[in-house]
């Protein structure tokens, strides 16, 4: 069987990258049939009019599979979460008191960030990080 002609590579069709037969080699090493799975497709492909990359084909495999996953878990963990809080549930009431605690939380979580960055800075100025450095810097604070 001959390969289709391709004048990039001197009037031969393969199309062969060093991540190709890495990549080869892993297959075969995991699983032999995954291998064989890996050099029919890359024999199948070097063949096609316009090649795909076997990294770009992993990359849009990995892309896809990571989006199925993230379906998967917002709908598992509750559909409808985004970073600026839970999406309306159509009752005004409901909402505003979600909105309200929703604000309350993300000023707690800014008001330990902000402690963490603190303590982090008030180490990194005494070059320590005994108990009594601790207890200094809370009593600089006041807590």
């Amino acid at each position: 069987m001959n390969p289709i002609p391709d004048q990039t590579n001197g009037g031969f069709g393969w199309r062969w990258k060093p991540v190709d037969i890495v990549v080869l080699v892993i297959a075969f090493a995991v699983y032999w049939p995954l291998g064989f799975g890996v050099l029919a497709w890359k024999l199948w492909n070097d063949r096609q009019p316009v090649p795909q990359d076997l990294g770009q084909a992993l990359q849009t495999g990995f892309d896809r599979l990571q989006r199925a996953f993230e379906g998967v878990f917002s709908s598992v963990s509750g559909a409808g979460f985004t970073a600026a809080g839970p999406a309306p549930t159509g009752n005004a009431a409901f909402d505003a008191h979600v909105r309200a605690e929703w604000s309350r939380i993300e000023a707690d979580r800014q008001k330990l960030n902000d402690e963490v960055a603190a303590f982090r800075e008030y180490l990194n100025s005494e070059r320590t990080g005994d108990r009594d450095v601790y207890e200094r810097f809370r009593q600089s604070r006041g807590v």
